[in-house]
């Protein structure tokens, strides 16, 4: 079921392989698109079109189709008199170019006023486009009636909702019945109205007969052949979820009813393996957390995303546990607090020297004492919601374990309007400068939070996400769409040390659970996020080959009753660990200017032989710390011990379901403004 090998060799008579041209496995159809009105259409060159195809087109519509400039006039003539007698449109004689027109501008109205107007645009058609060209768009276009599953327009796709073939294959006897059809498709669809459709079959060819298309020898056996329909659906769209996102990109990006109406094959950026995976193991994830908590509070939901960094292309996209044809797509259109997620961007706003102001680097200290902060509708006082607050804490202690005290004060420092600048920098739109703006309070889509992750991996450059490889016309031409260029969000050394940082979260911070509980254990980093009441719980993660987030909560918010940490974390390591089973692990690059060093998280300063819980925090070598910490410990011991009883008694207390909230992540982040 997968493809080992790939040998080159020569052939044709030459000496070997052309090395230019690089094997390519034919592209999987995912979907074929419907207008609005959902009628299905493919769009074929005329070189693709069997020659009696057109023959029969010509001689039943059109007989002088070569040889007028886009009007009959003596069919035209002998209409309008018969028109003008009977006091309305009682009679068409319209060309294949006025039915072109008619179809492209003017819809089905009979007025006089109408088919005057179908004139002029036809005889423009035919100043501007060959005949060649005008049966194309003719054949095309034309309608057919609807089946079960829509409407039908174009041979392509009426060959192959009738007969069950490409239009190339087309027999004489089937290609007189579609041209039947044209002119009254329900009164002469086979499908409803086989004896109908056959009786017009025979008209065509006796058309065909008359303008010597083809010999009453050939008119006789087309004429004698069965009815045989082998009718096909439209094929079945498969991830929804993605396609969904590929019709928002280019909603944004084509003219309007481009995408469905220009005949155009778009090439997108899925992995198809991991995009069924994806879905597969988000429900699964998503079954797992609603047995823990019980049916009852609705149908509990997520999505997931899955970037390749350096060209922002999406992998994979699921909206839903069940993503359907037409669903809300909460990946790319449901937006949520992001909670503590928000964090690794204030300290790489911190870390930025482009910023101005205080310098700071990961072994710099805040305060982490509460304290009231004053803002427009009152005093806001954030906590940590493990009750524990200190004197000074390191930003890397602060962020490993999403202290909200020291965030709070470090946004403080550097200034609400500098982050709100630094978050839309990196794509998640423009927030109020508030203090709480590094808890999170600025809602984000998850396709737009996991490509701000991207630039911890990117050497500090992101891309707009995107879902199409390319986009070609009906010839196979490709289209120019807007250039997606890349954007320098942090210099280079920042994103590696705001990487470094958001590694040890991993290692050991909030994000410990995923190497020790859930198993994943490549080299990653990443960061969750819980919002007020539970509602809303987040993990985005990145190794150094990808960057994938995970969103779970409800569609009308409600609690949760546990922090991402149990919530998100596990259905995140479940999906990445199927997807990336069989890839060998890579590890992040190194950097020459860089150096990692054991540091005591209160002060900053060199750890000591008895700091009781040391980081490895990492540095630019002209900024690591010289000095050793000359801290007092004996309080520190004191606390873990005290916390290690308090954990021990909430264990024991605690049933096999009913886990204790991860006390090192407030549930109430957010706070009240």
């Amino acid at each position: 079921g997968r493809l080992v090998s790939v040998k080159r060799e020569a052939f044709g008579g030459a000496a070997a392989p052309d090395a230019k041209r690089a094997p390519r496995l034919e592209p999987v159809l995912l979907a074929v698109l419907p207008d609005s009105n959902r009628v299905y259409r493919e769009w074929v060159p005329l070189a693709r079109m069997p020659r009696v195809l057109q023959q029969a087109i010509v001689a039943s519509e059109d007989r002088r189709f070569r040889s007028h400039m886009g009007l009959d006039l003596k069919g035209n003539a002998r209409a309008i008199a018969a028109n003008v007698r009977a006091g309305g449109v009682r009679q068409g004689a319209s060309t294949i170019t006025q039915q072109l027109a008619r179809g492209l501008w003017l819809g089905t109205q009979r007025t006089m006023t109408r088919k005057l107007a179908e004139l002029g645009y036809a005889f423009g058609l035919e100043l501007v486009l060959s005949k060649d060209e005008i049966l194309e768009m003719y054949l095309n276009s034309v309608y057919f009636g609807r089946d079960d599953h829509g409407g039908i327009a174009g041979v392509a796709e009426a060959s192959r909702r009738f007969f069950g073939v490409p239009v190339d294959s087309l027999s004489l006897d089937q290609a007189a019945l579609l041209v039947g059809v044209i002119p009254a498709p329900n009164l002469y669809s086979p499908l409803r109205r086989p004896d109908n459709a056959l009786r017009r079959r025979f008209s065509v060819l006796h058309d065909m007969l008359e303008t010597s298309a083809i010999d009453s020898v050939a008119m006789n056996a087309a004429a004698n052949a069965p009815l045989t329909l082998r009718p096909l659906p439209p094929p079945r769209e498969r991830f929804p979820s993605f396609m969904s996102a590929v019709r928002q990109e280019l909603g944004r990006q084509l003219p309007k009813g481009a995408l469905e109406g220009w005949g155009l094959s778009v090439f997108t950026t899925c992995d198809l393996v991991w995009q069924q995976n994806a879905e597969v193991e988000l429900a699964r994830g998503l079954d797992a957390q609603e047995a823990w908590r019980g049916r009852g509070f609705g149908p509990l939901q997520g999505a997931f995303v899955l970037l390749d960094p350096p060209s922002g292309e999406v992998r994979a996209i699921v909206g839903g546990r069940d993503p359907g044809h037409g669903d809300f797509n909460r990946a790319t259109q449901a937006v949520r607090q992001p909670g503590s997620a928000i964090k690794p961007i204030v300290y790489a706003t911190a870390l930025d020297p482009r910023r101005g102001g205080k310098h700071f680097t990961p072994g710099s200290t805040v305060p982490d004492l509460r304290r009231e902060f004053a803002t427009p509708e009152g005093p806001w006082q954030p906590r940590n919601d493990e009750g524990d607050y200190h004197e000074t804490v390191t930003l890397s202690k602060a962020l490993c374990k999403s202290l909200n005290l020291a965030t709070a004060n470090l946004v403080d420092q550097i200034g609400p309007a500098n982050v709100a600048r630094y978050v839309e920098r990196f794509g998640l739109g423009k927030p109020e400068a508030v203090a709480s703006i590094g808890l999170g309070t600025h809602e984000v889509t998850p396709l737009a939070l996991v490509d701000a992750y991207t630039v911890f991996v990117n050497g500090g450059w992101r891309r707009e996400p995107t879902t199409v490889r390319a986009i070609a016309d009906s010839r196979g031409v490709e289209l120019r769409r807007p250039e997606r260029r890349p954007i320098a969000v942090l210099p280079e050394a920042v994103a590696a040390l705001a990487r470094g940082m958001l590694e040890n979260v991993v290692t050991f911070g909030i994000s410990y659970p995923l190497r020790a509980n859930y198993g994943f254990t490549r080299p990653c980093g990443g960061k969750t996020g819980t919002t007020n009441d539970y509602h809303d719980a987040w993990f985005v993660g990145f190794t150094p080959d990808v960057a994938a987030g995970v969103w779970v909560g409800y569609d009308q918010p409600q609690s949760l009753s546990r922090p991402a940490a149990k919530v998100a974390l596990p259905v995140w390591a479940g999906i990445m660990s199927r997807l990336l089973e069989g890839f060998p692990a890579s590890e992040f690059p190194s950097r020459n200017d860089e150096v990692l060093v054991w540091v005591d998280p209160f002060t900053g300063l060199l750890a000591r032989g008895d700091c009781p819980a040391p980081l490895r925090v990492p540095f630019l070598k002209t900024e690591a710390p010289t000095q050793m910490c000359a801290r007092d410990h004996a309080a520190d011991w004191e606390a873990i011990r005290a916390q290690a009883l308090s954990d021990s008694l909430a264990r024991a207390a605690s049933d096999s379901l009913a886990a204790p909230v991860d006390s090192t992540e407030s549930g109430k982040e957010r706070g009240s403004i």
